[in-house]
């Protein structure tokens, strides 16, 4: 598989735990190929809520001048995307969330009903397993509300498959790590 790591600054090191080289090396011995881009939300632009990429350009943002369209395609070229985000008030952090935000081309601007709701209707046949670890100092009703958050993102994605985690402590990182490594190592082997 080819899954994609999309990491915010600080996920390098979570209280002496070298997160962001754990989660490439658990994903590497499972047998995968692994890319991993660390964003930075001051080298994205800003999504302008134009709604150019739906109706302009469908599937393309109407802003071309820094990496957030090609990151895009990376995403949608690989078999799995993990996000290694703090949670931020049981958010996104900001390096994150403004990827997210400027990652609207790959949904489709009409809507449908899909487990009982209103969600947008997939743009493309599939979109890569979505597992999102979320990390750092929150209270547990932030952790719920970070957990809720990914799940209702990857309603609207339809991932085939989707994870959330999160973390506070070394041995959070740990046993999170170890799950994510079971998790990619089974899909070598079905």
């Amino acid at each position: 598989m080819k899954i994609l790591v999309l990491c915010d600054r600080n996920s390098a090191a979570i209280k002496g735990f070298a997160l962001r080289a754990q989660v490439e090396t658990a994903l590497e011995q499972a047998g995968h190929t692994v890319q991993t881009v660390v964003l930075n939300q001051d080298e994205m632009k800003p999504c302008l809520g134009c709604f150019g990429c739906w109706v302009k350009t469908p599937g393309l943002c109407v802003i071309t001048n820094d990496c957030a369209t090609e990151i895009s395609r990376i995403q949608m070229q690989s078999d799995a995307v993990v996000i290694l985000s703090e949670i931020v008030y049981g958010g996104f952090s900001p390096d994150i969330k403004a990827f997210l935000d400027r990652d609207i081309p790959n949904i489709s601007p009409s809507f449908a009903i899909y487990h009982g709701q209103m969600h947008h209707k997939m743009r493309y046949e599939r979109f890569p397993d979505w597992v999102v670890l979320g990390y750092g100092d929150s209270t547990e009703e932030e952790r719920e509300i970070f957990r809720a958050l990914a799940g209702r993102n990857a309603l609207n994605l339809r991932p085939p498959k989707h994870f959330c985690f999160t973390m506070q402590y070394a041995d959070d990182c740990r046993e999170a790590v170890s799950r994510l490594g079971r998790i990619f190592a089974a899909e070598v082997s079905e």
